[in-house]
């Protein structure tokens, strides 16, 4: 009985110490999937998987993969996916595309999570809760905002005798003309005043400062009717298509750069002024020999002295959003709260230059606070706005961007164009 009874202890004995030296079981893990534009980028894609990988360390139960998206793809990427009930647990859109993504159910309705948690929205500027909001339900959490600002490079200005950045169109047109130049004497022009965006991804956010900045719009106060008949309109249509064909003074080729173009050529020096977002940190990653934050500097939209209007320029706002057939809402929910809680707020400043959603952050936070291109830029926030907040706005736009490429390309006179713009967006605005 007693060598039973040793046998009994030294087996149980095995078993404790064996138990104590297996591995402990593996976390049950959920695989998220997050997908942005700005994931391309370097200074953005960079920010992102570090907050990623910070998120990991604190939801070790979660796994995320980043998923980059051109943006000129990624609204007909999404909505693809999301038809078919696939797509990314949760990605990132900017203003525009909002209220369809939200009238055809293409993103989740995130009240229930914010039912639990009455206050979480207490911090974010009222006025961009507006367009993830429909009918009383929230399906987006807003980001990062960034008006739209002239940046203009000082050694280029200098050097153009050009001494304080503009502040109506013809001083604009004026310095764009004097910065536009041979570098080299005899040799040719390599150097230009500044460009507009004319390829969709960012179109929106430069034509549209334009035309505000001449006291114009797309769309009447009600969104019943096209705006592009107005003379402000067309003042403003044609100094772009004069600008292009008659001075000559955005680089060529124009009709085909995108945003992220433009800050390319703004980081190699070839343009003099550009009509951007704070996006300076990104522009300086793009060419460090430009020392961007010595020799870039921020001013508000010019503005035509006849212009009555307030509104000079727009909002960008980056929003987040759940993808209504995850199969893991609770983890794509914690996933969206860390994105957008106060230390990341701060990280994407940090990182990247764009202002908070959150009140507090931009108030409160010293770095912004000291900035001298977030300074103007929350001067500015009063005088923007955002787009259109339609479902049909994104065809609208296109409308707008397909009938200016035209009258560059000289395949209609401007003042066609744009009644051409104006009669389409009558039809479209017309639809059942």
């Amino acid at each position: 009985m007693r060598l039973k009874a040793i046998f009994a202890f030294t087996s149980t004995l095995l078993v404790s110490v064996a138990s104590a030296l297996a591995p402990a079981p593996a976390v049950a893990q959920v695989t998220l999937t997050y997908s942005d534009w700005q994931a391309a980028e370097t200074v953005w894609g960079r920010s992102l998987r570090e907050a990623l990988d910070a998120f990991e360390k604190a939801n070790p139960d979660i796994k995320v993969n980043l998923e980059p998206v051109a943006l000129g793809q990624r609204d007909t990427r999404y909505t693809t996916a999301l038809r078919s009930g696939k797509g990314p647990d949760v990605f990132a859109l900017d203003a525009n595309p909002i209220k369809r993504y939200i009238q055809e159910g293409w993103v989740r309705d995130l009240t229930p999570f914010l039912a639990k948690e009455p206050n979480f929205l207490a911090d974010w500027y009222p006025t961009l809760l507006g367009p993830v909001t429909d009918n009383g339900k929230i399906s987006g959490i807003p980001k990062n905002i960034s008006p739209t600002l002239l940046i203009y490079n000082t050694a280029l200005f200098k050097d153009a005798g050009i001494a304080n950045p503009p502040k109506n169109w013809d001083e604009f047109r004026d310095a764009a003309k004097k910065l536009t130049k041979a570098t080299k004497p005899g040799g040719p022009v390599d150097q230009w005043g500044t460009l507009l965006v004319l390829a969709r991804a960012g179109f929106d956010l430069r034509m549209s400062s334009v035309l505000r900045g001449f006291g114009a719009d797309y769309l009447t106060p009600d969104n019943k009717h096209s705006a592009l008949n107005t003379p402000e309109a067309k003042k403003a249509f044609n100094f772009v298509v004069d600008m292009i064909n008659v001075d000559k003074s955005m680089v060529p080729g124009v009709a085909q750069v995108d945003a992220n173009g433009g800050r390319q050529l703004m980081a190699g020096g070839k343009v003099g002024m550009i009509l951007e977002g704070l996006t300076i940190p990104t522009i300086a990653d793009m060419n460090p020999a430009l020392e961007a934050r010595k020799t870039l500097r921020a001013s508000g939209i010019p503005q035509d002295p006849a212009s009555k209007s307030k509104v000079r320029s727009l909002i960008y706002m980056k929003s987040l959003f759940m993808n209504p057939n995850t199969p893991h809402p609770d983890a794509a929910w914690r996933l969206l709260r860390f994105m957008n809680d106060r230390a990341q707020q701060e990280r994407w400043f940090n990182d990247s230059g764009l202002l908070s959603a959150r009140r507090s952050v931009n108030e409160t936070y010293k770095p912004i606070q000291d900035d001298p291109f977030a300074t103007v830029g929350t001067k500015e926030i009063e005088f923007a706005s955002f787009l259109p907040q339609i479902p049909q706005w994104p065809e609208i736009l296109e409308t707008v961007r397909q009938s200016l490429q035209a009258a560059v390309a000289r395949t209609k006179t401007a003042d066609q164009a744009l009644a051409d713009a104006h009669q389409e967006i009558e039809k479209i605005l017309a639809r059942p």
